[in-house]
Order: structure tokens, then sequence, then C-alpha cells
């Protein structure tokens, strides 16, 4: 039993030894019948008053509600850029909507947009969703996109001196999202000694020979070595 055995006294039980002398089949069906017409009718009744209870005109505006307009859109899809870890350059805008501005400008006023922004480089004004990209990640971005080389190493070499600290290992930069190769590093190694913005970036390498650079601006040499040796050396030497 789904509830166990029912204990004495839970109910009361009666037994029923002779019908009511007032029942009569004839009337009780007569009053089945009526009950369910009068059901039928009821339940009639709730089918129309359910069609009839909302408005056509406000149906319509429901859907409309559901809707989004062009700049909801346009923030959708640089949401779904931004979700792919890719950012939205405005030149590419510029080329599929005449009336881009009024659309940015639509999309800045939404409260439903406010996680659209906009960083600028030096080529271009690039979009993407702070929901699914942080700052950070933006800012690398808009450096890779820009390709510039130079500018993208002494940027993340200040930054991560700044930030953790640490110095920045060379090979650092062959990996994602700048998948430079070794003469292009080296290239814009080369460029970098030659200018003044660049005088702060300096190379410095390990007791196994790995190459990091680090920024005279928020370290010494020495703090850079040691932090430098520190990632080479672990528990058991060098890797």
């Amino acid at each position: 039993m789904l509830f166990g055995r029912r204990k004495k006294g839970f109910a009361k039980e009666e037994e029923i030894t002779e019908f009511s002398t007032e029942f009569s089949e004839d009337a009780n069906q007569d009053e089945l019948e009526e009950e369910k017409v009068d059901l039928m009718d009821y339940l009639e009744e709730l089918d129309e008053a359910d069609d009839t209870s909302i408005p056509l005109e406000e149906k319509e505006k429901e859907v409309i509600k559901e809707e989004k307009t062009e700049a909801q859109l346009l923030a959708e899809f640089i949401r779904i850029r931004s979700h792919g870890a890719h950012l939205t350059d405005r030149s590419s805008l510029d080329k599929k909507d005449q009336d881009l501005e009024e659309l940015l400008t639509s999309i800045n006023n939404d409260e439903a947009c406010k996680d659209i922004t906009f960083i600028k480089g030096d080529k271009d004004i690039y979009y993407y969703s702070n929901k699914f990209m942080s700052d950070n990640y933006a800012k690398i971005a808009v450096l890779v996109e820009d390709k510039d080389i130079s500018k993208t190493i002494a940027e993340m070499v200040r930054w991560n001196c700044k930030t953790y600290p640490c110095a920045t290992p060379l090979y650092y930069f062959n990996n994602s999202p700048y998948f430079h190769t070794e003469p292009q590093i080296e290239r814009a190694l080369e460029r970098m000694g030659q200018e003044e913005e660049y005088s702060d970036i300096c190379e410095l390498r390990t007791g196994n020979n790995v190459r990091y650079l680090y920024s005279t601006i928020h370290m010494s040499e020495k703090y850079a070595r040691a932090l430098a040796e520190g990632v080479e050396y672990g528990e058991y030497g060098y890797r």
C-alpha cells in the first residue's frame, strides 16, 4: 500500500444497509443530464470570455513589444561577435548601413544596450560587448587588429610589469591572440631599438637562455631578472 496500513480510528467507517427511499433512478438520470448541459454551457461561456478578454489591438501591441529595433539588432550582432572573441570595427559597419551614426546614437541611449562599448585604435574604432569580452582583452585585440607589432610588444610588456608585476618572455607573443612569428618579433624589436618612444623596453636572458622583456618605467633590471629567474628556475631547477 502506498501510505502503509491504515490505523484504527484513522477514519470513520459506516456500513450502508439500505438505499434511501427517496432515491429514484429516473429522477437521478434527469438531474445528471441537466448537469451535463449546464457544464457544457459554462465551458462555452469561458471560451467566449477568453477570446474577447484581450482586444486585438492589445495583442498587436504585445507582438510589437517583442520586436527589436534596428539598433538593438546591431547590438545583438556585436554581442555575438564579442562572444566569439571578435571585435567589430566601424569601417565594416559603414559599408553595411548608411544610417550607422543614427544607429550608434540609439544604442548609446538604449538601456538594453548599455553593455555595448568601444575602444579607439590607431586605424579604426572597435565595438564590443563587455558582457562577453573584458576591457583588457578588448585592448589586446585592438593591438592585434592594428597590426603594429612594435606597439603591441611595448604595451603588453609595460602592462605586465605594472599589473602583475612580471617580466614578459619573448615566446609570449608567439601564442594566442598574437600568433606572431619569430622573424616578425625580431624585426619589431629591431625597430623598437631605433625609436625613442620604446626606449624603456629592455631585454634580459635567464640562466637557461630564455629571453625576457621588461619596462624600466615600472621595474629595475635586478627586479625583472629576479622575477624571470623565479619563473624559469622552479622547484626542480631550470625547465
